[in-house]
């Protein structure tokens, strides 16, 4: 700050503490200007949030902390989001840990100590009576606002040095009325400092001033299975770049077998020649049957192809895998499915039949849905998504058999090329279902 300009408004250099650094300044009258924290509040994270969780804590007490760190995750209303810092400085307190539950918005949470304090030195203020983020006046020296007129030292004061006494708390008690000069006006010239005092962490204020419409509801409490399928989805779709595609690909020849096997009382569906022939096409394009390591960050691609089937079961989705799928028939992989199928709707699975796979295939056409795409299961890194048959006319008016089926897949491990590369071999291995029911097809 100016010494000029000090003595403009009636101050001298006695009245400040100067760091190393000469811009940045203390005034006696308010020694902790610059150790109060930095105080983390509950924010609204959505118009209609008004409560949330802490899920996690990402950061803990005496960790450095940086803008764009993220400090922890919060479940809203909606979703679990990630926390990011705006400051630089050190996490000091955590008042609230993991798991806490219903925090109003508002509600502080954490403390963060400046650059250059001492984090182990930082105490948790008292509860302010509203938590408003109106700048609070001290206890300590009560002062009123410099509103135009109000005394003698406000109506000598100039617009711009009043802004200045404002933004940097400078106490006007200090100002020595006999010599403050007059001609101290907007025009005057000023040095402003490059260093503003702090300010409290501001928290987004609930829009709208009347209560929302609430809905009569009832909680239900989320299973077990439930939890853990809602985490790895939002998992998968926050942390996997997925990528789609999709083809429609002619069954009729399938139908015409599966009737023919059927008379001769050999059960299958369409599913299970889909199964074949997605491990037949994983077994020539390997980029689709590999697994990501998200530590490492590479992905590695596996020597058997173990399809996973999804299954719904009252408690949620699970899916039960067909291990060397490319190495056994139709049948016998009807077989497996439907012994899986029957375990895991009663609950009777064991981990290492569904734990782990290559890749996954989602069948929703029994329940008359056309065309859908599905959430990659980590660390696989593709799934089939199918639909139901549907009934075409060709050019020459002819019933044809249709099914559509969309890719989803980690466009970090496979490219668009290797994808349309896996399609293309798919629809040709459906297209000729004499090799499906081939234990070993010469490929």
């Amino acid at each position: 700050m100016s010494f000029r300009l000090l003595n403009r408004i009636g101050l001298s250099s006695k009245h400040f503490l100067f760091s190393k650094n000469s811009t940045s300044f203390f005034h006696k009258s308010c020694p902790n200007l610059y150790a109060a924290p930095i105080q983390l509040k509950m924010p609204s994270l959505s118009p209609t949030m008004t409560e949330g969780s802490i899920v996690k804590w990402l950061k803990k007490e005496g960790d450095q902390v940086a803008p764009g760190d993220v400090l922890m995750e919060i479940q809203t209303d909606k979703a679990i989001v990630a926390f990011e810092i705006e400051e630089e400085g050190t996490l000091a307190k955590i008042l609230l840990p993991d798991d806490s539950k219903n925090i109003q918005v508002g509600t502080l949470v954490g403390l963060v100590s400046l650059p250059g304090d001492d984090w182990k030195t930082v105490s948790v203020p008292q509860e302010s009576a509203s938590s408003s983020t109106t700048p609070q006046v001290s206890a300590e020296t009560p002062q009123q606002p410099l509103a135009h007129g109000s005394s003698e030292i406000s109506q000598r004061i100039g617009p711009a040095a009043r802004n200045l006494v404002h933004l940097y708390g400078v106490d006007t008690t200090y100002i020595d009325k006999n010599g403050l000069k007059p001609n101290l006006a907007e025009s005057a010239p000023v040095e402003i400092p490059t260093e503003p005092k702090p300010k409290e962490a501001q928290v987004k204020k609930p829009s709208g001033s009347h209560p929302e419409y609430q809905p009569d509801y009832q909680d239900i409490e989320l299973s077990n299975m439930r939890k853990v399928i809602a985490k790895r989805l939002v998992f998968s779709k926050s942390t996997i770049p997925h990528s789609y595609i999709t083809a429609n690909c002619l069954v009729d020849k399938i139908i015409n077998i599966r009737k023919e096997m059927i008379k001769n009382k050999q059960k299958v569906s369409i599913n299970d020649f889909i199964t074949k022939a997605v491990a037949l096409a994983l077994r020539l394009v390997p980029e689709l049957n590999s697994n990501m390591n998200e530590k490492t960050g590479e992905y590695s691609q596996l020597n058997t192809v173990d399809v996973s089937i999804a299954v719904a079961t009252d408690n949620g989705l699970i899916t039960p895998i067909v291990k060397d799928a490319d190495k056994i028939d139709v049948l016998d992989i009807s077989e497996n499915v439907k012994i899986l199928a029957e375990k895991a709707r009663e609950g009777r699975l064991m981990p290492h039949e569904f734990q782990g796979g290559s890749f996954t295939i989602s069948n929703l056409g029994m329940f008359g849905i056309n065309e859908f795409s599905a959430v990659i299961n980590p660390p696989q890194i593709g799934i089939l998504a199918v639909g139901k048959s549907q009934l075409k006319f060709n050019t020459n008016m002819e019933k044809q058999t249709e099914i559509s089926m969309t890719l989803s897949y980690d466009e970090r491990c496979c490219s668009l090329d290797r994808a349309q590369t896996f399609m293309n071999t798919l629809h040709f291995f459906l297209s000729n279902p004499d090799l499906l029911v081939q234990q070993k097809p010469d490929l």
